[in-house]
């Protein structure tokens, strides 16, 4: 592209070839038949020519000669001038071009010894991507010197030397601020080359902000993903096909007390107890054709103990290589708790099993999800399963049950707790008899009434011993201390388990008091 901005060039060269080659041929024409003609040393030679019809007919060649130089030289004036008027063409399109391109600026920067750097063309796409009018940056070039980031400007100046020195392509990326100050990355490709002393390079200059965004984005969550692999307390696992291990996060040996290299030289089977590799070999062969599938086996320990993990395993790509993925979680604190909530529920259930009070909870459409044997036994269900799922209108008379669903749906709706209620019900014998209930309303997280916890007793029988009737009052007591608070509860309930655990003569469980003793 040097020099060829500049308009009008081609033609006047053209001319002056053709002045120069016109006079040059036109000399030839008139020096040949003169040599013809010369005096005296000559007449010998023109006798030996015979006649003038020699002499003619190198006049008429060397006219037709002539006349060919002249329409040769014709054609190549023509061809040059179509040549210039397709260089102007070609140039006007890549003005056009560049001034329309979306991100891109095209630029021609010269170097002089006299006058520093300045720019012989610049496109329009220079202010679409920096808000800087660019006749003001052709007018004085230090405008676009002035927004460069100032640690990229050793960069340019290194790319300048080594333009003079070797004349090298640059390619670098350089950052910019624009008019507002906002940050702008611009990846810069341009040629140098020399007209006398002056250095010029022909570039282009492309806007690649976003995809360094994207790019700084993708080393962020590259970097982030590996903090998760290295720190995350789960197992991870990268394995080929075949089941030989690729990469482990440091979980793993931590867990399975293997060394990095230890596990590098191990597959995924060798982490398994020998009488499970069948199994896990099945497991292999199944997500080579399904995309994914979980494993509920336990891992070894180098120790030889056992560790148990709940794993997912999906296939993926590892560094271009099709993968076997395994993301296993530690279950053991989780089987403990569930070991110990089911203890807990159990005791419970025992606890209320033998309180002499009928117990019971529903949800918040009065279907029974639990009670105590003290209920089925007072209202002669036989077994829990002939309450759980069922609704008052499955167990109790018509009159019965539309009574207890509507004081339960009282409960839930209000959110209020409903106490000493009485309920006439028929016994055995025929008699009436009358059953105290109270009801408080069981609460989700947000607070909101989704079931209800139920206590009856029967007040008919008042002949009750006094030891009968104060334990009762105190049952009462801790339940309905358990309806206002979950640690009262909570202690009263060890309370409970500790006094019959010493009733039974054994060492009490829980502390409650400082007078206890674990």
């Amino acid at each position: 592209m040097g020099g060829s901005f500049t308009k009008g060039h081609m033609p006047d060269v053209n001319h002056r070839i053709f002045r120069h080659l016109l006079v040059g041929f036109s000399c030839l024409a008139a020096v040949v038949p003169l040599s013809v003609f010369a005096a005296g040393d000559y007449e010998g030679y023109l006798e030996h020519l015979g006649t003038n019809t020699v002499i003619i007919a190198i006049l008429i060649s060397n006219t037709f000669l002539l006349l060919g130089f002249l329409i040769r030289l014709q054609q190549m004036r023509k061809n040059l001038s179509q040549k210039g008027n397709a260089l102007e063409k070609s140039e006007e399109r890549i003005r056009l071009m560049g001034d329309n391109l979306p991100n891109i600026t095209i630029f021609q920067l010269e170097c002089s010894p006299s006058t520093g750097f300045s720019f012989r063309y610049l496109s329009k796409g220079y202010e679409s991507v920096l808000n800087i009018d660019r006749n003001r940056v052709m007018n004085d070039a230090k405008l676009a010197f002035d927004h460069l980031y100032e640690t990229d400007i050793p960069s340019l100046q290194k790319a300048y030397q080594s333009a003079q020195e070797t004349l090298e392509p640059i390619d670098l990326d350089i950052r910019m601020l624009d008019i507002s100050g906002n940050l702008k990355w611009l990846h810069i490709s341009a040629v140098p080359h020399h007209e006398k002393d002056i250095l010029v390079w022909d570039g282009v200059m492309q806007d690649i902000s976003n995809s360094k965004k994207t790019e700084d984005d993708l080393v962020e969550e590259k970097h982030n993903f590996q903090n998760l692999f290295e720190t995350i307390d789960d197992f991870l696992l990268v394995c080929d096909m075949n089941g030989n291990l690729l990469h482990t996060n440091p979980s793993v040996g931590l867990h399975l007390e293997y060394s990095g290299e230890e596990l590098s030289e191990k597959s995924l089977f060798e982490l398994y107890p020998e009488h499970l590799r069948a199994e896990i070999c099945q497991i292999i062969a199944r997500i080579q054709s399904e995309q994914s599938t979980t494993c509920s086996l336990p891992l070894q320990k180098k120790s030889g103990d056992t560790v148990p993990v709940e794993m997912n395993l999906f296939q993926g790509s590892w560094k271009n290589r099709k993968t076997i993925f395994g993301v296993a979680r530690n279950t053991t604190h989780r089987q403990q708790t569930e070991t110990a909530l089911r203890e807990s529920q159990q005791m419970l259930q025992l606890i209320m099993d033998t309180i002499p009070m009928s117990i019971f909870w529903k949800d918040k459409d009065s279907v029974y999800l639990g009670c105590n044997k003290a209920f089925i036994q007072e209202c002669g269900f036989g077994h829990i399963d002939n309450v759980v799922g069922k609704t008052p209108h499955d167990l109790f008379d018509p009159e019965t049950a539309a009574t207890l669903v509507a004081r339960d749906q009282q409960v839930v709706s209000t959110n209020q707790p409903l106490f000493n209620m009485l309920l006439p019900y028929s016994r055995p014998d025929g008699t009436t008899g009358q059953r105290e209930v109270s009801k408080i309303p069981l609460h989700n997280e947000d607070g909101q009434a989704v079931g209800v916890l139920g206590v009856w007793r029967d007040v008919t029988e008042h002949n009750l011993a006094e030891e009968r009737l104060k334990r009762t009052l105190e049952d009462m007591e801790r339940f309905n201390q358990l309806m206002r608070g979950r640690e009262r509860r909570t202690l009263e309930l060890k309370a409970e388990i500790n006094r019959l655990l010493k009733e039974l003569g054994r060492q009490i469980k829980y502390q409650t008091t400082s007078g206890d003793s674990t």
